[in-house]
Parts: structure tokens; sequence; C-alpha cells
């Protein structure tokens, strides 16, 4: 039954005690396969069915959205590639852990903790073949590393590191059965593949800043880029095959198109953009090639397909929309590392045949932490109650009843510099001034007008807020027109990080000591609760 943390067997769950009932419509024998890909920093213009004027042709993705349902108001958990995949496959906030902001480093110690239940041990006790497939980015405890209490910022120092033992604490420990990929982003050493717990090939080599690939650091003889997109598909769709006659899940994150581009040597030129429309282009093949497989199967029909990406497009998009009128966030404001919408609002489309409608919409909005109950609800597993907990289940808007979704749960956003907003419905606050995120240069932020970069003062009031509903675009600060919207969304969010969750349940451990982008939160006493707190990341 569980699998292994190291060296010892992981605390059975409590969830293993509770009575698994089975939905009408779920019978287990009909149990669904689920493919869950998700893109490194592509933006919500990058693709044709969320963007007309879109320069990138994204025939396949267009196709998954055809079949499918496209969500429009869907959010990545932050504005940055750790903590969002940390709470899409924890079903709670990484900013509940020891990362209040920035990213790991290939070299970062694990930040999912011993006891923490992922979306993938799920499914592993549901009787599903799992495997995680490409960058990980989640930490990992290489022999020999260097340890510390600032583990976490450990980012890329391969000092004493054994490459030639195995490595703990890797995705096979998180619920996964199989595990094939990078540690960290492609820019990130080191540059070696890694299979289950130990690397695929010893990295005698190095990778040096002015080669074009990233940061310096070990790699294996003759590492290029361009060969991990494609070679990480190849073993998706051998995973798939294995495992076709048994139900499965794969959790496939992308290293695209994420820096530096590279594009494979076929798909070089492509785009008629540059070498990230190039890259893009390849995205949406690779993503193809996974379609066309279920289909050659025969699995398509009892396959859930979801594409999504882990926050918003690289600040490279901006000469991008200037020189060639592609914006990458669309019309939205901001990219990666911004509370602004262009930081987290992503594309998210799922194809689920014969529950979810082709051709449809979905316009309520939503976060990526919300898939730990989603799945959860579709197994009929009951989560315990000290896991998943700022999750909410989305299957009643894939099934298109949307009365039935929690309305009155808000989304916290987070930003690369730790800086929080909240949207509950259509309102928006943004607990800071600016982005949160990018610079932008002294007071002030960039918006779009006629596909070109213009600069213009911004409100320097330290909160910020916005209907989403008539200004999408964040155009006009509301807060001092709207103090009640304000006090409301201010003391939810104290709430949420007080209670260390944001789902009913009993109180939840958050470390409030050293954190200084908690300036904003109300000066209560923390609410009392019943029920043990937990120090799990």
């Amino acid at each position: 039954m569980g699998h292994l943390k190291g060296n010892n067997m992981k605390p059975i769950f409590t969830f293993l005690f509770v009575l698994l009932l089975v939905c009408p419509g779920f019978a287990e024998d009909k149990q669904p396969n689920v493919v869950l890909i998700f893109a490194d920093d592509m933006g919500y213009g990058d693709v044709t069915c969320y963007d007309a004027e879109s320069k990138i042709h994204t025939p396949n993705l267009d196709r998954l959205a055809k079949g499918g349902m496209r969500f429009t108001d869907a959010h990545s958990a932050s504005a940055v590639c750790t903590p969002s995949r940390y709470a899409l496959l924890t079903g709670r906030y990484a900013w509940r852990t020891g990362l209040k902001s920035g990213v790991l480093g290939g070299f970062s110690q694990p930040l999912i903790k011993e006891g923490r239940m992922t979306m993938a041990d799920l499914f592993q006790r549901k009787g599903y073949r799992t495997a995680c497939i490409g960058k990980w980015h989640l930490g990992m405890d290489w022999a020999g590393g260097m340890r510390g209490e600032k583990g976490y910022n450990m980012r890329n120092n391969s000092e004493g590191i054994d490459f030639t033992k195995p490595i703990q604490n890797t995705a096979i420990v998180n619920g996964f059965n199989e595990y094939f990929g990078i540690a960290a982003s492609l820019d990130m050493p080191p540059y070696v593949f890694i299979r289950n717990d130990r690397v695929a090939e010893q990295p005698t080599s190095s990778l040096k800043e002015e080669d074009k690939g990233g940061r310096s650091g070990p790699a294996v003889p003759g590492w290029r880029h361009k060969h991990v997109m494609p070679t990480s598909t190849d073993e998706v769709i051998s995973f798939i095959q294995r495992n076709k006659q048994s139900p499965f899940f794969v959790y496939m994150p992308l290293n695209a198109p994420h820096t530096p581009h590279a594009p494979s040597d076929a798909f070089v030129g492509k785009s008629k953009l540059d070498i990230y429309g190039d890259f893009m282009v390849e995205v949406d093949h690779q993503v193809g090639r996974v379609m066309d497989e279920l289909d050659r199967l025969k699995l398509s029909d009892n396959t859930l397909v979801i594409v999504t990406s882990d926050n918003g497009p690289e600040t490279n998009m901006f000469p991008r929309r200037s020189k060639f009128g592609h914006d990458s966030s669309s019309h939205f404001l901001g990219a990666k590392r911004d509370n602004w919408e262009g930081g987290h609002r992503v594309p998210f489309i799922a194809r689920w045949p014969g529950v979810i409608a082709p051709g449809s919409k979905c316009d309520t909005p939503f976060c990526l932490v919300d898939m730990m109950a989603t799945f959860a609800e579709m197994m009929s597993v009951e989560l315990p109650e000290d896991q998943g907990v700022d999750s909410v289940s989305i299957l009643p808007l894939m099934q298109g009843k949307n009365d039935d979704y929690r309305r009155d749960h808000a989304i916290i956003h987070h930003s690369s510099t730790g800086r929080f907003a909240i949207r509950r419905g259509d309102w928006k606050l943004l607990l800071h001034s600016g982005s949160g995120g990018n610079g932008y240069g002294a007071g002030k932020r960039s918006t779009r007008y006629n596909g070109t970069i213009e600069q213009t003062s911004f409100d320097t009031a330290n909160r910020q807020l916005y209907n989403m509903r008539t200004d999408p675009d964040e155009t006009t600060n509301l807060f001092e027109k709207r103090p009640e919207v304000v006090s409301e969304l201010t003391t939810l969010a104290g709430e949420y990080v007080r209670q260390g969750r944001s789902t009913p349940g009993p109180r939840q451990k958050t470390d409030l000591q050293n954190w200084p982008q908690l300036d904003w939160l109300p000066p209560h006493p923390a609410p009392t609760a019943s029920g043990k707190a937990s120090d799990k990341n």
C-alpha cells in the first residue's frame, strides 16, 4: 500500500480508513484515465482558442478545446513555478510552508514533507498506475548535498553531491510509481535526466552560462536542452502503452516554453514569430502526440485530459509584443511573477467524453489548487481533515452543474516576492501597491496599446481593488470607493492565513513569524479551533 520516504515507510494516511463510496456514473470498471499536462510559462494569449489575435497556431490545443471545456477564468496558485506545483499536487498553498517567496533550484531540499498527501497518492490508492514525467522542481535530497536551515535557497550548489548514489525523496515517494525527468527548470543544473531515484547518466561534464544554456553546473556529456521535451513525451507514450489495460494517472510537467527557448530542429522557424513562438508550436505538437496515442489505443473515450500552465508568461513577452504584435498575456496586465492577471490567469482545457460537454466554456473563477479536491470527488474519496486544506472541487463545473459549485470560496494569488492578493466573485483585492512581482520601474505599470508598450503611472495606494467582471484589465482602482469590500476581503484573507486553511475544518498550523509580506494582516488574535494543528509541509 504506501510508498517509501527515504528508507522509511510513509505514514498510513487517515483516509485509508475512510469508507470509499462509489458514485453513480463512476463505477470501478469505468475509472477514467487521467493525463494532466502542465506547461511551463505558457501564457493565456499563446493559445489560439483563447486569443484570436495570437500569432502562434495551436491546432492540437484547439482540438482539445473543441472536444471539451475551455475555462476562461482559471488561475495558477502562484505567479512562479515551485509554489504553483506544490499547490497543484497537494491542494495546499505553498506559502504555508517554509517557502514564503521565490522558487527552488535543482539542488534544493524537498518542499513536500513526509505525511503530506498528493493527488498521486489518491490515484495510487484507487488502483491507478501513476507517473510523473517531466520537470519536478519541488526539491529532492541528493546524496552528500549541503543541508541547513536555509536549504530551500541552496538552489544551484552541487558541492559535495555524489551522483553515483540514489536520490532520496524524488517524485516516487510522493505517490508516483514512476518518475522520469529533470530536477528543476531547463536553465537550472544539474543538466541530467533522472529515472526514479537515480540519474540516468553521470554528469561528468559541465554547462557554462556562456553556452546559452542557463546557469552553470554539472551536465551529462553532449546535453542538449532541445532533447528534453520530445524525450519526455516519448516516456509518457511508453507509460501509456505499458498501462493501457489498467487505469493510469500521468502528470506531465513540461519544461516549455520556459527559458531557454530550445525547440527541436524540426520546429525552428515554424511559428513565423521567433524562437519562443517555435517553442510554443512544439508544445502544441507534443500535446498532439499524446492525444494521438490515446486515440490509437482507443483510450480517449475513457480519459480525462487536462492542459494548463504553472503561471503566466515570462517578461520577455514585452519586446515580442512590440515587435510582432503577439501578446502572451492577451489583454491582461502584467506577466510571470505578478499578482496582476497576466501573472496567474492561465489556459485550462479539459476533455472528458461523456462527462464534459464538447465545445463548452466555463467563466467561473477557480484556482489550480482545487484539482486535489476535484480528483478526490471524482474517485469518491473523502480527504482527511488535514489534507487538501485549500482545495474545492470543480467537478460540478466540469459536469456543467454550476449551481452545485461552492462560489463563496475565495482564491489567494501569491507573487514571486511573496505578496498577497485575494479574489472572490467579481472582486479582486491586491494587498500591496504595483504588481507585487516585477518592478517595471519605479511608479510605473506596463499596459497594452495597439500592441506596443507604454508606461503610465499607477495608483500608489498600498492596496488595489478591481471589479473583474467590468474591469478585467485592472485599469480602475476602486480601493477608496469601496472600503466595505476592502475590509471584507482583507479580513477573509487574514482568516485564511491564520486558520491554516481556506476550507471548513480544524485549524492547521501556519508560521506567522518573520513574515514581512504580512504587513497587511489585520491585528486580530488567532482564532481558536478544535483539532490538532499540523506543521507538515
